[in-house]
């Protein structure tokens, strides 16, 4: 006799895939939706600490200029004695909504001229980050609401 797979047998197999498959589908959508999330959530991190401590470097101001209604921010070369805009560095567009940020100035001396809170919130979830720019330090850290 001998040995293999009928196609029923082959069939069977498939179809159980398929409906674990697709059981699985709305937990991988979740997945999804929070990793963006987290990605838009570190990529500004990611800018806010480099452009605090390119100012130090560099004495120069570098201002986030949110504009939450496109979901973007536009990072800014500053004059630190007069306030002028040298020039526009890059706009940065998130893949999710930008809800109450504040913009925010890093001095020549890695501060920050008031603090803020940048809240991120999923498009397609109740998911959302908090990015918090302390002004004395200009120190910023992340959490999950």
């Amino acid at each position: 006799m001998l040995s293999g797979f009928s196609l029923i047998e082959l069939l069977i197999v498939l179809s159980v895939i398929a409906v674990f498959a697709f059981l699985g589908l709305p937990v991988f959508r979740s997945y999804i939706d929070y990793s963006s999330l987290k990605k838009d959530g570190w990529i500004l991190l990611s800018n806010l600490r480099s452009y605090r401590e390119l100012a130090v470097v560099e004495h120069f101001n570098y201002k986030f200029d949110f504009d939450v209604n496109a979901d973007t921010y536009t990072i800014e070369k500053r004059d630190p004695a007069t306030g002028s805009l040298i020039g526009t560095i890059t706009t940065v567009s998130l893949d999710n909504n930008i809800t109450g940020a504040t913009d925010t100035s890093f001095s020549p001396r890695g501060d920050t001229d008031v603090s803020s809170v940048i809240t991120i919130r999923s498009n397609s979830s109740s998911d959302s980050l908090t990015i918090n720019v302390f002004s004395t330090t200009g120190l910023s850290k992340i959490s999950s609401s």
